[in-house]
């Protein structure tokens, strides 16, 4: 069996034992892509040993291949997470290079630490992988939400609320094959619980891609979203073609904006809205994602195999007079709660348990004055402190690990509500950004 066929495989088999509301799979095979970086950036992990508000750098001591080195990264007002910069803690500092001097943009706690055994592999060598189909799988621990919106080449959904009941189900001849687990980014904190569980479970050859999806962005790759969510979600689906080609045919409710006019209307988009591209070939496609990229768009993935891969698929295609005005307005997914509500109960104004999932690392910049903290990582032991009979309104940094803890917590008989938004927390204050 070719290491291909290997892949569709294992996929094939995944999807059976773990079921259709756990795992997808990718459809089609992996690409090869000559994409060029247009912002250099870098996620920098370890330990602050010095930090100089006077000078604006902070030293950070980093360890790889056993040998530890310095590096000296400066800041300044724009930096986001400068808190989190505490000598003697583990961080991880989003930065951008200019002439080879890291500037830190965002700084955030170091919660990614591997388990023994486990080791990390960079984007550049899963990339490797993905072009050479060797035989390997590659696990998204994010909830499925964030899997259909946008994913890697080739990665199956494995959240990592469901390793414990699913991982044992694997084939028994995967034990030895690579396994490779990834989530948002380096301190999302899903993959690593994620692949210390396939640890236990006996597999012996795990990796971990601490960059995460952001770093796959970064390094100018695409991701994909699922087929069910271009055609049934709140998005906004763009195709870069020739206005001509699209009256042709075209995905149902996407928006034409050919690629030479993209630069021009990237203002009309909400930088919250999944943003999906497609064309007629990888080049304008990349082009587009690289554009939305430097402009600040996070949410940005691509129809797999482009407008033709779509039609292989037998997906639905329109003609007729083309859409060019983008509207889109957030749409509340099921489970979700309104920022307006949350804001409400955030001020008092509900007799609602505001519950912070985020790790102690992360709470120590500040949090919600009203809010409970527990750790996710905690939920299962410490969830009885938790009123039954009261509505509980969850948050963390973006929302993936309030959507687990809600599904935790409704299991267990309590009324729960995630809020999905970048929360932001200084003191007792917290910024809400939907």
């Amino acid at each position: 069996m070719t290491s291909k066929y290997f892949i569709y495989f294992s996929v094939v088999i995944l999807t059976g034992l773990l079921g259709v509301g756990c795992v997808h799979h990718t459809r089609g095979s992996a690409q090869r892509y000559d994409a060029t970086i247009t912002t250099l950036k870098r996620v920098y992990k370890g330990t602050v040993t010095n930090k100089s508000k006077r000078k604006q750098h902070i030293t950070l001591a980093v360890v790889k291949d056993g040998h530890t080195s310095s590096i000296e990264i400066y800041f300044d007002d724009l930096t986001r997470g400068i808190d989190h910069a505490v000598k003697g803690k583990q961080v991880a500092i989003s930065c951008i290079l200019t002439n080879t001097i890291p500037y830190a943009k965002v700084i955030r706690p170091d919660i990614t630490t591997l388990a023994p055994g486990i080791n990390e592999i960079t984007v550049k060598n899963v990339k490797k992988m993905i072009d050479a189909e060797t035989a390997y799988l590659l696990f998204d621990s994010r909830p499925e939400w964030q899997y259909i919106r946008s994913h890697l080449p080739t990665a199956i959904s494995l959240p990592v609320c469901t390793m414990e009941e699913n991982i044992d189900e694997l084939p028994k001849e995967n034990k030895g094959r690579p396994l490779i687990f990834y989530c948002g980014g380096p301190t999302c904190g899903m993959s690593s619980p994620a692949s210390a569980r396939a640890a236990r479970a006996g597999y012996t050859n795990i990796r971990v891609m601490l960059a995460g999806e952001e770093g796959w962005i970064h390094s100018g790759y695409p991701t994909y979203a699922d087929d069910d969510f271009i055609t049934r979600s709140d998005r906004v689906l763009i195709d870069l073609r020739a206005a001509r080609n699209d009256a042709v045919e075209r995905i149902p409710r996407s928006v034409s904006i050919p690629l030479d006019t993209l630069e021009d209307r990237l203002d009309e988009i909400s930088k919250k809205a999944p943003v999906i591209v497609y064309s007629d070939g990888i080049q304008d496609s990349m082009a587009a994602l690289s554009a939305l990229e430097k402009s600040g768009f996070h949410r940005i993935s691509m129809v797999e195999g482009n407008f033709r891969g779509w039609k292989q698929r037998n997906n639905p295609v329109i003609s007729g007079p083309i859409k060019t005005e983008i509207n889109w307005t957030r749409k509340l997914g099921r489970g979700e709660v309104a920022p307006a509500e949350f804001r409400k109960a955030m001020n008092g104004k509900m007799d609602i348990v505001i519950l912070d999932v985020r790790t102690d690392e992360e709470v120590v910049a500040g949090k919600l004055r009203r809010a409970l903290h527990i750790p996710l990582n905690d939920l299962a032991q410490q969830r009885k402190e938790l009123p039954v009979d009261k509505k509980i309104f969850i948050y963390s940094a973006t929302g993936a690990r309030a959507d687990m803890a809600s599904e935790q917590l409704n299991e267990n008989g309590y009324k729960t509500y995630f809020l999905v938004a970048d929360v932001k927390c200084r003191g007792g204050h917290c910024t809400i950004e939907y």
